[in-house]
């Protein structure tokens, strides 16, 4: 009897800095596969990654991009944008049977040999070139500068976009962003790992919402600390993110806005499991932190748009909030306040929410029915 020929795999990713929703995706992959290989971009240190990355990725061997020598290259990584393309082609998997990318940016766009399987599991399309370009280049001096590079990615990554042999969507919003911009279907739809609460649900909740790291242009915090300050609800923001910075600065002195930055696991379900509603008012990919308050049996309180409506249904586990205006936002507030809330329903009826497990199954059986000997 013939042992099995064990696959040589590489994982790919855009970043890897600290364990975000990006991050957990890889993980799992990493932990469906302990003897890959990680190829990325940018990392932090070798001294940080012990504090910032997780134990089962630091087992693997972790190749970077150039571009990561640089120095303090974590602080403005970002503006060395136009040079990713080139990068992420120059990684060489000559030596790999399967490659597994975990994109939000470029990663989907490695070139891998001819007999190699790539599977492009993606967190979305680079929004801040196709639907939320003005979003995330309001200032003209940005815009005047990369208006020719966006035209240029935008080219290359409808041409990457071809080049897997299967590409799967962490959402149905980012399947559609996906057909909208590559003119690609997805092969399948699979929701990312998320760390489900495992304590007992809280009835007697505290008067307090929380929202997690809306710290980038599409997560909505300019509307979202506005209403805070106006209505004076009490808000907990837990996570970290580019622009919160500005917001500490600007509305730090706002008695009822709490930043609580980083916190660990435990109290993180800690914040969740007690609080009144999490509230999202941006428009993300799927959302991992309203998926995670879920499951404590905490209501979402969310604009009706982005990858949300996957998991959060109007007056089941949650209130959809459809024009974001500050008055609109104070009455559904105030539906979402007077409403009785079924926790404990809540968190037993998830609906869309993968854990890591199950995750890591639907990854594997997909590769399987794709005719690999995993």
């Amino acid at each position: 009897m013939t042992n099995k020929k064990e696959i040589k795999v590489a994982l790919v990713t855009d970043s890897l800095f600290k364990m975000a929703g990006g991050a957990r995706v890889l993980e799992a992959f990493a932990e469906i596969f302990p003897n890959s290989d990680i190829y990325t971009l940018f990392t932090c240190s070798k001294k940080r990654r012990a504090e910032k990355l997780s134990k089962s990725i630091n087992t693997h061997r972790i190749i970077t991009s150039k571009l990561n020598s640089l120095p303090f290259v974590e602080k403005y990584y970002r503006y060395t944008l136009p040079f990713w393309p080139f990068e992420i082609e120059k990684f060489d998997f000559s030596s790999y049977d399967l490659v597994i990318s975990s994109s939000w940016a470029v990663s989907h766009g490695v070139i891998t040999p001819l007999d190699t399987f790539h599977l492009a599991y993606i967190h979305t399309p680079m929004r801040y070139i196709w639907d939320m370009y003005e979003l995330y280049f309001k200032k003209r001096f940005f815009k005047g500068i990369y208006s020719r590079v966006i035209h240029f990615l935008r080219i290359w990554d409808v041409s990457a976009s071809s080049r897997p042999n299967i590409v799967v969507s962490n959402s149905n919003f980012v399947a559609k962003r996906i057909f909208k911009y590559w003119r690609r279907k997805v092969d399948e739809v699979i929701f990312p790992p998320v760390n489900l609460y495992e304590g007992e649900i809280v009835t007697d909740r505290e008067e307090y919402f929380v929202s997690g790291a809306p710290y980038e242009p599409n997560k909505g915090g300019d509307f979202l600390f506005e209403c805070a300050k106006w209505i004076g609800f009490n808000l907990k923001v837990i996570g970290s993110g580019g622009m919160m910075k500005k917001y500490k600065k600007r509305y730090g002195d706002c008695k009822n806005i709490s930043f609580e930055s980083w916190v660990s696991e435990e109290e993180k379900f800690d914040l969740l499991s007690h609080a009144k509603g999490y509230i999202l008012m941006g428009i993300e990919e799927y959302g991992i932190f309203p998926a995670e308050a879920l499951s404590c049996g905490t209501p979402v309180f969310a604009f009706s748009q982005g990858g949300i409506l996957d998991t959060v249904k109007d007056g089941e586990n949650g209130i959809l909030l459809e024009n974001r205006t500050i008055e609109e936002f104070k009455n559904k507030l105030d539906e979402f306040s007077n409403h009785v809330w079924d926790y404990n329903s809540i968190s037993k009826n998830l609906k869309n929410i993968n854990s890591k497990e199950d995750f890591k199954r639907k990854i594997k059986k997909l590769l399987v029915d794709k005719g690999l000997d995993i």
